[in-house]
């Protein structure tokens, strides 16, 4: 009778901790499913963006930009048009459009709130966050006088 009741005990243990067990298997399969579920990002560049730089009626010179981007490939199925045109359009219309920057001195312009302001537009104009991050490869400035087949003024 003893030997029944012992026999029993143990069956009912070995029941529970194999339960236990796989639980935890269970439980950290999925944890695991959940960590490599990972955005699939694609990087892509524009071309070279030259944005005319406007004072008192003429052009003094070029601002010059080569943009690096990254794509969430999940986002753009979604997205209404690519982002790729209207990168390009977006970082015409900041440059353009900011009085503040000093381009005899382009080591004071903030790269990263241009980068995170274009990421925006975009976004907002494609109606999905298609656009992780904008990286600047080239930023240059060629005053009109250093430029080739023009006059100097």
């Amino acid at each position: 009778m003893i030997k029944a009741v012992l026999i029993a005990l143990a069956t009912v243990a070995g029941v529970i901790a194999g339960e236990m067990g796989a639980d935890k298997v269970a439980a950290m399969r999925e944890a695991h499913a959940a960590a490599a579920v990972v955005k699939a990002t694609e990087a892509r560049k524009t071309h070279e963006i030259n944005v005319p730089r406007i004072k008192d009626g003429a052009i003094k010179g070029y601002a010059v930009m080569l943009l690096s981007y990254t794509v969430d490939l999940g986002a753009l199925k979604t997205a209404e048009m690519a982002p790729d045109s209207i990168l390009v359009d977006e970082a015409f219309r900041y440059v353009y459009s900011d009085d503040t920057i000093d381009f005899d001195h382009l080591d004071r312009f903030d790269f990263a709130k241009m980068s995170k302001a274009l990421a925006q537009a975009v976004n907002a104009r494609v109606k999905s966050d298609a656009v992780v991050d904008v990286g600047v490869q080239e930023f240059t400035y060629e005053p009109i006088r250093e430029t080739r087949g023009r006059p100097s003024p």
